[in-house]
């Protein structure tokens, strides 16, 4: 977690997930989610790589995203954040570096999971490669 960020994220009312492992409220996660949009008028905000990466790490993003993607029939904004590069995962921060963040074009829905999640990584990473 990026310090101060994830409490934040639970002053919000943001919904989170353990990764490591299946619990009773991982089970009805999509469903919250699918809840959680009706009843609000926020945006859903997903970290599609499920961690922060170094810059020149390139993992698949996770099947969720695209089963979310799939089960709110929405847009998705694709958003490029290049904050690895300044704050890598279990390092400290680098001083006198700058954050970028980038606004991609938005995917329509329909497209299938793998389709859109191809697309999703193609355009993130091909930003990412530019502003690092």
């Amino acid at each position: 977690k990026i310090p101060l960020f994830g409490h934040y994220l639970k002053k919000i009312e943001s919904i989170s997930i353990k990764r490591d492992k299946t619990t009773k409220e991982n089970l009805g996660f999509f469903e919250n989610i699918l809840e959680s949009v009706n009843l609000s008028n926020r945006p859903l905000l997903i970290f599609p790589q499920g961690t922060r990466v170094l810059p020149n790490e390139k993992p698949k993003f996770k099947k969720g995203t695209a089963r979310i993607y799939d089960l709110l029939k929405i847009k998705c904004q694709p958003i490029a954040i290049n904050s690895g590069f300044v704050w890598p995962k279990n390092q400290s921060m680098k001083k006198n570096k700058t954050i970028t963040i980038s606004i991609l074009k938005p995917i329509n829905p329909g497209l299938n999971d793998k389709n859109f999640l191809e697309l999703l990584e193609n355009n993130i990473y091909s930003e990412l490669d530019k502003i690092n």
